[in-house]
């Protein structure tokens, strides 16, 4: 059970961090965030509504994943969980960050996303593996034989 805490700290906290770094480069560079997403002919406050509202989100994401790491083990599985279902969402929705070919938004999402839904599956496989199997007395509570 070892790993399955430090495989879902670790990820929590990684995923946490790099989306704040996300969120704290796009309000930095608002204007660089709307080139590299296809956005720049925008005008200001356009570009400053958008850089706002992606910023605010993915600080808001990794604020959850830190305060999540440092929940059960339970608590964090199911905290990766959900930020597995709010990555694909986003990236339907409005996080599809591929339009210029320098872009780093899409890479990165694409990368969190991915490192989450593989600590999800490594750990939900430990987890399994870590439950007891059923005794061949457990017959008669599977069965009722007439």
């Amino acid at each position: 059970m070892k790993t399955v805490n430090v495989v879902s700290y670790s990820a929590l906290l990684l995923s946490g961090l790099a989306s704040m770094v996300m969120g704290a480069r796009i309000w930095s560079a608002p204007d660089v965030f709307a080139y590299q997403i296809g956005q720049g002919s925008l005008s200001a406050d356009a570009i400053a509504a958008l850089a706002l509202s992606h910023g605010a989100a993915l600080l808001a994401i990794g604020l959850f994943a830190i305060a999540a790491a440092f929940l059960s083990s339970t608590a964090r599985w199911l905290v990766l969980g959900v930020l597995i279902a709010v990555g694909i969402a986003g990236w339907f929705g409005v996080w599809q960050f591929s339009e210029a070919p320098d872009a780093f938004y899409g890479p990165a999402l694409k990368t969190l996303l991915l490192a989450d839904l593989l600590s999800f599956a490594a750990i939900t496989a430990v987890r399994d593996a870590d439950r007891a199997a059923p005794k061949p007395t457990d017959a008669e509570f599977h069965f009722r034989w007439g």
